[in-house]
């Protein structure tokens, strides 16, 4: 206890400040405040929650919740009063008409900086007024707030511009901001995943691993037509059945763990599984709009770890060589 007390030194967690300090300041210089990647990742977003609005009638999405209409929801919820629903209730059709206006923009890619705006203001009104959950508007109400922070310091006209073409209008204070918003975008995409998969092992189907086997059964998601067959027949049989349940959980603690590594790889790993897992996931229940946002949400918070400037994983990227060839010519 001695010795260890001897070599306790209270200046030792002092140090590691300036230390901290230091990587903040070389992260936030070497992250890129915009790419073509994350306007991947936004268009996606944005399409999906097109689709939920074009192809699903108003008399499904704004089904009397508790027995209240809309228009009651809008007078005693104060959260709901700011959804732009609550504009006009009775007139939900033309406010729709609007927000696909706006989410067309969105995914078109013009001007990210102002239209992420717009962006969160739309997911937010979906989230808080429609009474159809699949999760994706959830994600996309939190999602969509980071997403306009990180947003800020991208200048560019159009987010299929390549940032290493050209010099964009990116005020120098808006970087650490946008920054810490690019960094909660990854821990609230990765919280979401590490906690999906750690919260199952609570159920003993999932245990088990029959969870698969009871989910292609559930009365109100399941695939459509022939394929709803096809995977009730696949997962019948128990060693599948085991291996899609428990690689589930797998694939969604890995995801959320290799989101928080902040390595171009393990960014492009990351993409890989989202894709497997959710194609998954929407051809056996057939919740389609929410694996195209949970895709673009991770698109979106790998985007920053893929596009740095200085490649983490050894060696300088191409943004980088850029910026050192631009310093010693100036």
């Amino acid at each position: 206890m001695a010795n260890r007390a001897e070599s306790y030194k209270p200046g030792s967690a002092m140090r590691m400040i300036p230390r901290l300090l230091d990587w903040v300041s070389r992260d936030i210089s070497n992250t890129i405040y915009g790419s073509r990647l994350l306007g991947v990742g936004r268009t996606l977003m944005a399409l999906a929650q097109l689709s939920v609005l074009l192809f699903t009638p108003s008399k499904y999405l704004f089904v009397p919740i508790g027995g209240s209409t809309l228009a009651e929801q809008c007078s005693s919820e104060k959260v709901v009063r700011v959804s732009a629903y609550c504009i006009s209730p009775e007139n939900h059709r033309t406010i729709t008409y609007f927000m696909i206006a706006v989410l067309v923009v969105v995914a078109s890619g013009i001007l990210p900086r102002y239209t992420s705006v717009l962006h969160f203001l739309v997911s937010f009104s979906i989230g808080t007024a429609i009474a159809l959950p699949d999760g994706g508007e959830t994600v996309m109400q939190v999602m969509s707030f980071f997403i306009m922070i990180a947003c800020l310091a991208d200048g560019r006209l159009w987010h299929w511009q390549d940032p290493k073409n050209g010099k964009w209008n990116r005020p120098n204070f808006l970087l650490g901001v946008s920054w810490a918003g690019s960094w909660f975008v990854r821990i609230q995409i990765a919280y979401i995943y590490i906690h999906s998969g750690l919260a199952k092992l609570a159920v003993e189907q999932w245990r088990d691993g029959t969870a698969t086997y009871y989910v292609s059964r559930m009365e109100h998601f399941g695939a459509a037509g022939f394929l709803d067959e096809v995977f009730r027949s696949v997962v019948a049989i128990p060693a599948i059945a085991l291996l899609s349940t428990w690689g589930t959980i797998v694939i969604e603690v890995t995801l959320g763990i290799l989101i928080l590594v902040n390595r171009k790889r393990a960014g492009k790993v990351a993409i890989a599984l989202c894709a497997f897992i959710h194609a998954w996931i929407a051809v056996s229940i057939g919740i389609i709009s929410f694996a195209a946002i949970m895709l673009g949400a991770v698109i979106v918070a790998t985007s920053y770890s893929i596009n740095k400037k200085t490649s983490l994983d050894g060696g300088t990227d191409e943004h980088a060589k850029d910026d050192m060839v631009a310093s010693t010519t100036a």
